[in-house]
């Protein structure tokens, strides 16, 4: 009896969050494709470390934090992004490394306070910001960075020939999506 309604409860449970979920990443990928940018996306193997027994939380806290998957919004985010087309950044653990602790504005190590919660601000700049911005404002530098690094040079003033990316043929392919796509292709 126990079992058959903490199953049904957890498979309620699972399906609210899979919608958010769902939800969340496609606006995520939405606002993205509006605004046209690409998505920067850090490494989070091993946060589930962060919230084992003897790190300080509670056993309520640690069941939250480790209740939810944390690889499925970004497998999502990557799923939605590839399907429209827009590019995706995966930064290694070296590349992210100091993003929530280093000034956006200087680059010098930001302070914390107990009065300020969440919000660093840098003894150099006098800025004060929440911890989480700070770190979303690093990664995407970063991620421009980065893709600036990966994409070829321009040809054009040089006088060679250029592919345009809209009229590129060859699509990105998504694995056990597109297969029905690629055998089943019509001559138009």
């Amino acid at each position: 009896m126990r079992t058959g309604i903490a199953s049904k409860y957890g498979e309620r449970r699972r399906a609210r969050t899979g919608h958010l979920l769902h939800t969340a990443t496609k606006t995520i990928v939405a606002v993205a494709v509006q605004r046209r940018e690409a998505i920067v996306l850090e490494n989070i193997e091993g946060i589930q470390s962060l919230y084992r027994k003897g790190n300080g939380q509670g056993r309520r806290y640690r069941g939250r934090m480790n209740g939810w998957s944390f690889g499925e919004a970004q497998r999502q985010i990557e799923y939605k992004a590839r399907w429209i087309g827009l590019p995706v950044i995966r930064l290694s653990r070296r590349e992210t490394r100091g993003s929530s602790v280093s000034c956006p504005r200087c680059g010098e190590r930001l302070q914390s306070d107990k009065r300020l919660e969440r919000k660093l601000w840098c003894s150099s700049c006098r800025v004060v910001m929440d911890r989480d911005m700070v770190a979303a404002i690093n990664l995407s530098r970063r991620g421009r960075v980065r893709f600036a690094r990966s994409r070829p040079p321009i040809v054009e003033a040089q006088g060679r020939a250029v592919e345009a990316m809209k009229g590129n043929p060859t699509p990105t392919v998504i694995p056990r999506v597109d297969t029905l796509k690629l055998t089943h292709q019509r001559k138009s």
